[in-house]
């Protein structure tokens, strides 16, 4: 396997990975780099219902992959 890229992205968000696409469509070797957590099938939740596994709210120890952020306006 041959370690060469042109391009580094580091995130796969909105961002990194649109980045990547135009890169990857012009002929160039991107790799893209990621931090975060392995999620498995188990990890998700099967309904909005339980949020433990839906709601991201660590104050208030659900752990999921929605964050949600209020703000007053």
């Amino acid at each position: 396997m041959k370690l060469d890229y042109d391009y580094i992205i580091v995130g796969s968000g909105f961002g990194g990975s649109v980045s990547t696409l135009c890169l990857s469509q012009k002929g160039y070797r991107a790799l893209v780099v990621e931090k975060g957590k392995w999620y498995k099938s188990k990890d998700f939740a099967k309904t909005n219902w339980n949020f433990v596994k839906w709601l991201w709210m660590p104050e208030l120890r659900p752990f999921g992959i929605m964050k949600m952020t209020y703000v007053r306006h």
